[in-house]
């Protein structure tokens, strides 16, 4: 909400003051960094990542099962990865500013370990969810 009203604002600056501020833009630019990673956490939970099923569903029951488990393997190494590099760029850019608001540009990456944060627990979410149903199907 706070991204249309920052670019709405930008336009509506542009058609009354013939110029439009600078910070509109690149406020307008982080929070849409931030709504997409945040996003992409929020989906991860409920599976909307694009997949390839097809292949996966012919395998049996016991290859599919490891080929879920590999990917979910995958994730876990790509969320790390995300979390520990987040980290040191968040530390290391904390001193460099943003050309047009002047804050730290660490707060612009942020966000980078939080969703590798969320997608961590929303990976072990679902895989809890996975095994347990599995097991109440076996049963």
């Amino acid at each position: 909400m706070t991204m249309v009203i920052v670019v709405f604002w930008q336009i509506i600056s542009r058609v009354i003051f013939s110029s439009s501020f600078p910070w509109t833009e690149e406020l307008s630019r982080y929070l849409m960094i931030w709504v997409t990673l945040l996003g992409a956490s929020i989906a991860f939970q409920y599976g909307a990542h694009i997949g390839v099923e097809v292949l996966v569903m012919k395998l049996n029951r016991k290859l599919r099962n490891a080929v879920q488990i590999l990917a979910s393997l995958c994730c876990l190494a790509l969320f790390a990865i995300l979390i520990v590099k987040g980290i040191e760029i968040v530390g290391k850019s904390m001193v460099q500013k943003s050309p047009a608001m002047t804050l730290p540009m660490g707060y612009a990456y942020l966000i980078m370990p939080i969703s590798g944060v969320l997608m961590t627990l929303n990976l072990l979410d679902v895989t809890i969810k996975s095994v347990r149903a599995k097991e109440a199907k076996k049963e």
